[in-house]
């Protein structure tokens, strides 16, 4: 399980870090242009045959954990913006653009998702889970403004 001081270690060097020109993978995530996504936690692979009991204990531990490492922060950069994810994944059906870090959420995370405004950069923690049979993810996002 990630410690907070970790998480915040984490953060400031996706903070600091210069994107890259074209997407990158590295041991703890991946970095494309506009994009910082590190992994904190990762699930194991599921499967058709596993039913909700194999997959709601992981899903209530990660995101206990996520919410957890979204408080961390308050006292450091306040209180986290609350994005609508539906909101803007319409908004994208309707063809507006999106910035790297909100088009990459609306593909791995549902409903309410924090924000934190840090300079030119935002950063977003959320459980990822992009289809029932891969691995949830804790992630922690850093993405321009």
């Amino acid at each position: 399980m990630p410690r907070v001081d970790e998480w915040i270690t984490t953060a400031g060097r996706l903070l600091a870090e210069p994107y890259p020109e074209t997407m990158t993978q590295r041991a703890d995530g991946f970095a494309e242009p506009g994009l910082h996504v590190a992994y904190l936690m990762v699930s194991r692979d599921f499967w058709d045959g596993d039913g909700r009991e194999a997959m709601e204990p992981t899903l209530e531990e990660y995101e206990a954990v996520c919410d957890r490492l979204v408080a961390a922060p308050a006292e450091r950069w306040g209180e986290p913006e609350r994005i609508d994810l539906s909101e803007v994944l319409a908004g994208s059906l309707r063809g507006e653009e999106q910035p790297p870090l909100t088009g990459y959420l609306c593909g791995v995370a549902g409903g309410p998702a924090p924000l934190w405004r840090r300079d030119d950069r935002h950063v977003s923690v959320v459980v990822a889970w992009a289809d029932k049979e891969l691995p949830m993810i804790v992630t922690l996002a850093v993405g321009q403004n």
